[in-house]
């Protein structure tokens, strides 16, 4: 009886995911990919952590993708070089102008507008120095592998994952439903209703907010269906592959290779069916691109922790 439950609500939830999945289309992975036409490379622009402009798609020439990412590799080398985050702002500012030559900026989103995206709080010196200071009260430095209040470019490739603020409340709340049906917990059902109200108070103080926040995933853990009478197999990682340079309240940081999000302590895990998405960067506002299952991006971020195991 209580497997025919379970089994039931398992059914349920994953039907709610998959239904919360399709009422957020600010979720993608490997949105973007070459075009058909041999000659062709398909990038896309997407604005995070901001309302009112669309993605935008261009097609550039073999020749012109070669050039962009030529200069990417450029603008990496020189935020290598600085140790301040006032001197990486006209390099961010630059890389707006570049993106432009392309028209590679958001439908309906100009130059300057995108330069304020790119740098989002960061321009606030008042609000940056009391996120600072609230920052330092709430943690400490055992704060794992990370950094927060930060300029930050990323370059990664595979199981990278883009989700807005609103949608990361909406499923988080969906998930401890789920929780709460299958234990029969009144303290994980307490803990929707609060997620519920969050939701609604969000809602209402963001509708008129520019800056809202997403959160960037990186790294899955995976696992296979299980089988009645036969122990379910042990779960497989999968990292990201990349690079990620920040500067940011400690100062510059930076991680290479194979990558996992550590942000436990401040987002759950995104689960999907049969993997789930390590939380890397949170609260990120800035530009997006990808083409050819590779994501490119830069602007600012409230938290980052990363790591080289799952």
């Amino acid at each position: 009886m209580v497997d025919t439950w379970m089994k039931n609500s398992l059914v349920v939830f994953v039907i709610l995911l998959f239904i919360c999945a399709a009422a957020s289309p600010s979720v993608n992975q490997n949105v973007v990919k070459a075009s058909n036409d041999n000659d062709l490379v398909e990038v896309t622009t997407q604005a995070c952590g901001i309302k009112g402009y669309r993605d935008t798609t261009v097609k550039l020439t073999k020749q012109q993708y070669q050039n962009l990412e030529q200069y990417l590799v450029e603008f990496r080398a020189r935020l290598n070089q600085t140790s301040t985050r006032e001197e990486a702002v006209p390099i961010f500012k630059e890389a707006v102008v570049e993106l432009n030559k392309y028209g590679l900026l958001p439908k309906g989103m100009n130059v300057e507008r995108a330069q304020k995206l790119v740098l989002g709080p960061y321009q606030n010196i008042k609000l940056l120095k009391g996120l600072e200071k609230l920052s330092t009260k709430l943690e400490n430095s055992s704060f794992p592998g990370g950094n927060k209040n930060c300029l930050i470019y990323g370059e990664t490739r595979n199981n990278t994952c883009f989700q807005g603020l609103i949608s990361r409340i909406i499923y988080e709340g969906l998930f401890l439903l789920y929780a709460s049906i299958i234990y029969f917990s009144p303290i994980l059902l307490g803990l929707v209703i609060v997620s519920a109200l969050k939701t609604l108070a969000l809602s209402l103080i963001l509708r008129n907010f520019p800056y809202i926040g997403a959160t960037i995933y990186h790294g899955i853990q995976g696992w296979g269906g299980s089988v009645p009478g036969v122990p379910p197999p042990p779960p497989h990682y999968e990292p990201t592959e990349g690079s990620i340079w920040t500067n940011g309240a400690y100062g510059e940081m930076q991680w290479n290779g194979q990558i996992y999000g550590y942000l436990t302590l401040f987002s759950a895990p995104l689960i999907g069916l049969f993997m789930a998405f390590f939380p890397a960067v949170n609260g990120f506002i800035g530009l997006r691109l990808n083409s050819n299952n590779t994501d490119y991006y830069f602007g600012f971020a409230f938290n980052v922790a990363i790591g080289s195991t799952p």
